[in-house]
């Protein structure tokens, strides 16, 4: 079941800590092999290198239960198709194990989202990347073939916490960073914290 974050941001904070050392402890070539499927059953490698591999990955964790993910929806499709005009790849990422491949097509359908998206049922890349939070956004740039990791947390500032939500974005940082990516080669680790439902260890 998904919880809502409530109070302090204390236990998802912990939890942020404790999978990011082992995201951080992750050997490259053990993150290039990470796979998981798309909505077809087809096996898909996300950090893998290769002649075709984009110059960056976007990838957001999200569980189609979550209201704040809901809620985020018109936002990430004027994001990803950002990325795609930059040639970024930007994917949707659910981590819900009982959300079947037709659950998610008949939500990506519902909110009118035209991006693609993976499943990640056992959390192989929810770990691999450090996600903890849905949603949760996470950008990696490929340096001569290799994944590097330059941005993880929220979308943008909309949320201060569950339940406290500005009119609006006052700033913007996937879209930063996507811009970033676009504009330059030159990029530095920046992290916020996310808020939304937490991504339990369903392993």
């Amino acid at each position: 079941m998904v919880r809502a974050e409530s109070g302090p941001l204390i236990g998802a904070l912990v939890a942020a800590m404790l999978v990011t050392c082992s995201a951080a402890a992750r050997p490259d070539d053990d993150l290039q092999r990470v796979t998981v499927t798309d909505l077809d059953g087809r096996a898909v490698r996300p950090f893998a290198s290769g002649p075709d591999a984009a110059r960056a990955i976007v990838l957001v964790f999200t569980r189609s239960d979550c209201p704040i993910s809901n809620r985020y929806a018109p936002e990430l499709e004027r994001l990803q198709q950002h990325a795609a005009a930059a040639a970024i790849e930007f994917w949707m990422v659910f981590v819900d194990p009982a959300e079947s491949a037709h659950d998610i097509r008949e939500h990506l359908k519902r909110f009118a989202y035209t991006g693609r998206a993976l499943r990640d049922p056992r959390h192989d890349l929810a770990g691999a990347a450090g996600a903890t939070i849905a949603p949760e956004a996470v950008v990696f740039v490929r340096e001569s073939g290799v994944p590097r990791l330059v941005y993880r947390g929220r979308i943008d500032d909309r949320y201060q916490a569950p339940g406290r939500m500005r009119p609006a974005a006052t700033t913007r940082d996937l879209e930063r960073i996507i811009h970033q990516v676009r504009d330059t080669g030159s990029l530095v680790l920046r992290e916020t914290q996310a808020v939304g439902c937490i991504i339990a260890d369903l392993r």
